[in-house]
């Protein structure tokens, strides 16, 4: 279905799954058409068919290079020409080859956008036309008898029916993956990749309220860059987001599967650590600050930016009723942390009232 496109939530990619997938499934139409009556010695109607691939394959390629409103527009054109004659000159009206310009309508409605409006509406117009012609004339055709006809209506049920249903699946998934798609950036920070304070503060809300639950030990920590207002101001704020997104790269890597990880704020980032004593968490905090502190950030320019953290934890208490109760007790650790010469962790173990 993503042939000639990239993009995984373009605008446009409802539509272009639908016209990728109407020309697939009018390509293997054409070529049953073709494997049928080429046994049967009905060339004409081979030729028909060969001619309706062709211009599909021709589709299929302006969509592949871009030409998208080329590959919409040309799709209604050889399904409307093809069923028409079909319809009333080789299969007959009694054959409901005709309920083909039922898909036409469908295809139409779902592919050509506000903004192709008219198109929308005379693909519509000359579909009902012609299915309104269809249905009220009576015409036998030339190559199929009563038994054809009849078998002609039960293929044509189902192969509209499945039409209609992937259609409408397509549809479905897209809303799904745009919806589940317009989450993640709802939870995302942009710069950093991590979570974004909204969805970092609701963790904590489920975390800490499992814990409580389960009675299992949780520890929150606060923290910040050093100096980054001094990073920002020597170097510019193009290095500063760089230092960012390349220390929260660095702490993501530190920390345990099972923790959870976001910006807070400015350059303060929270991390939730769930089932782990303060001594453990103290030990993931402390290899995290080491690994800051160790690394060697270079701007394009060459220049390499020192950078440090400072943390402050917390553990849960059993005075504790609230989450922001904890972030308040690591945040105290945190500024205890900067009061006594930053780069350096700081543990605030007991709960204050």
């Amino acid at each position: 279905m993503n042939i000639g496109f990239e993009d995984e939530f373009g605008n446009d990619l409802n539509q272009k799954h639908v016209v990728n997938f109407s020309y697939i499934i009018f390509c293997v139409g054409c070529l049953f058409l073709i494997a049928v009556f080429t046994f049967r010695q009905m060339y004409s109607i081979t030729i028909l068919s060969t001619l309706g691939l062709l211009v599909a394959l021709v589709g299929l390629r302006y969509n592949f290079i871009g030409h998208l409103f080329r590959a919409q527009i040309l799709m209604p054109i050889i399904k409307i020409f093809q069923t028409s004659i079909l319809s009333l000159f080789y299969f007959g009206t009694e054959s409901g080859f005709h309920w083909f310009f039922v898909n036409v309508i469908a295809y139409a409605l779902v592919v050509f956008r506000t903004d192709r409006q008219a198109v929308k509406y005379w693909v519509v117009g000359i579909s009902l036309a012609l299915f309104l012609l269809c249905e009220l004339t009576d015409t036998n055709g030339l190559y199929l008898n009563s038994t054809d006809q009849e078998l002609s209506v039960i293929l044509v049920f189902f192969a509209v029916t499945f039409n209609f249903a992937m259609v409408i699946n397509l549809v479905i998934s897209r809303l799904k993956s745009v919806n589940q798609h317009l989450r993640i950036l709802a939870e995302k920070d942009e710069l950093t990749g991590l979570s974004n304070r909204r969805k970092v503060l609701a963790d904590a809300v489920n975390i800490f309220a499992d814990s409580i639950i389960n009675r299992e030990s949780c520890v929150f920590s606060i923290v910040d860059l050093d100096h980054f207002k001094k990073i920002n101001d020597t170097f510019g704020h193009e290095a500063g987001d760089l230092v960012l997104a390349k220390v929260s790269a660095m702490m993501a890597s530190v920390i345990r599967p099972q923790d959870e990880i976001g910006r807070y704020g400015g350059e303060e980032f929270i991390v939730i650590m769930r089932g782990t004593s303060i001594k453990d968490a103290a030990d993931i905090m402390e290899a995290m600050r080491r690994s800051v502190e160790d690394m060697l950030i270079e701007t394009e320019n060459g220049i390499v930016i020192p950078v440090t953290i400072s943390i402050g934890l917390a553990a849960i208490d059993p005075g504790v009723s609230r989450y922001e109760e904890i972030l308040a007790q690591a945040d105290k650790g945190l500024y205890v942390a900067k009061r006594s010469g930053r780069n350096r962790l700081s543990v605030q173990s007991d709960y204050q009232n």
